[in-house]
């Protein structure tokens, strides 16, 4: 599977009140979606009930975590931003998944 043509990223970064999903095109500061999630709990940690609900949220935006992402060394995709409270996945528009035979 080729990742050329990968450049959208997931962000659910801890906000003032909850946590913000954010769907970033890499070279962009302006978010192609966004979700206001200040109604899930401040976890210190990504649980793994939060990273599947993210994903879920994700699909209701309209974008889905690339299957190829989901290694040992992720969380259903999701990577832990060093140093914040933050995690990021590599996602794709279904035609993107479409156009890579998936």
């Amino acid at each position: 599977m080729t990742t050329e043509g990968r450049d959208l990223t997931a962000v659910c970064q801890a906000a003032e009140s909850g946590y913000v999903l954010r769907v970033m095109r890499e070279g962009s500061s302006e978010p192609l979606a966004e979700k206001d999630l200040s109604h899930w709990p401040d976890w210190p940690v990504f649980p793994p009930d939060a990273a599947a609900a993210a994903g879920c949220e994700l699909v209701m935006l309209g974008y889905m975590i690339w299957p190829d992402t989901v290694t040992p060394d992720s969380l259903i995709g999701w990577h832990r931003v060093p140093g914040e409270r933050a995690w990021t996945a590599h996602v794709a528009s279904p035609s993107q998944l479409r156009a890579a035979g998936l």
